[in-house]
């Protein structure tokens, strides 16, 4: 029984990895822009969600709802931050656009300050979910099955937009290729402006999806943006596959290394890190540029 919680807690952990991971590595690998603000979203997500809350409480379906609208409201603040601030410096040096997503991540955190204080934030748990569902005879927690769902589902959407679909063509065009997409009469701006939305969009779910069980709390954006990234670079810089994959393996390392040695949970993770880079320095299912 110990065995089946700790699978069904990484599991849970590998839906949230890979919602965050899967936006950061579609913006490196499209727009070649380090975005660390990404886990600014992730933390804004959260605090939506404990206003939308509280918001819909009336309705009965406040968490439902919030779970709507919130990744909604975070795309459309991803258009805007990539039309503003990072349509002008795709070609500038790497210092260059880092500077601005640190100082994207300072802006809102004082505008979580202003409007929502600095005391952490507690989200209660969806209405209507039973307290716990039975796979194989082991009892679930019924909102780690809805997440690992919901993880499973936007995957499998995501999968089928970037690789079966016009608009995934033109979106590995330009990843593959800038300047020959450009002269093929690709809107690259378009593509790039929806690219941030869909990853703000992610990162929106993970933080509404994440917001019952670790709440909304100022500095959650730091540790969003670090797990993201060791996901995307064992996973392979821009390859959604590999994220999926290496986020299953780290949401496992980590829920079985905090069973085994809590105080390492999180050296088990980097070390699995330092194990990949040194056996395939391009990430599980990263390629090498040419």
């Amino acid at each position: 029984m110990l065995i089946g919680l700790q699978i069904a807690s990484g599991l849970v952990s590998a839906a949230i990895l890979f919602l965050l991971a899967s936006g950061l590595s579609l913006i490196f690998g499209v727009c070649r822009v380090l975005n660390l603000a990404h886990g600014t979203f992730f933390m804004l997500a959260a605090y939506l969600a404990y206003s939308g809350t509280r918001l819909f409480a009336d309705s009965g379906a406040g968490f439902w709802l919030t779970l709507l609208v919130a990744p909604l409201l975070l795309a459309g603040l991803g258009a805007l931050v990539e039309v503003a601030l990072f349509r002008r410096i795709y070609r500038a040096d790497t210092l260059v656009q880092l500077l601005p997503t640190i100082a994207l991540i300072f802006i809102f955190a004082d505008v979580i300050r202003f409007i929502w204080g600095l005391e952490s934030k507690t989200v209660p748990f969806p209405s209507g979910l039973p307290g716990a569902v039975s796979i194989l005879g082991v009892p679930f927690p019924s909102y780690y099955v809805v997440i690992v769902l919901a993880g499973a589902l936007i995957a499998l959407g995501l999968w089928v937009l970037v690789y079966r679909t016009r608009w995934g063509i033109l979106v590995r065009a330009i990843a593959q290729d800038r300047d020959m997409s450009a002269s093929l009469g690709i809107n690259e701006r378009a593509i790039y402006t929806a690219v941030f939305a869909l990853a703000a969009w992610l990162a929106g779910m993970a933080g509404v999806l994440s917001a019952p069980l670790a709440g909304a709390a100022l500095g959650s954006d730091l540790d969003a943006v670090i797990d993201a990234f060791v996901v995307v670079v064992v996973g392979g810089l821009g390859s959604i596959p590999g994220a999926f994959l290496a986020a299953l393996l780290v949401g496992m390392v980590r829920s079985f290394g905090i069973l085994v040695i809590p105080q390492f949970a999180m050296a088990f993770v980097f070390g699995l890190m330092a194990l990949v880079l040194i056996v395939r320095p391009t990430g599980l299912l990263g390629r090498k540029e040419s």
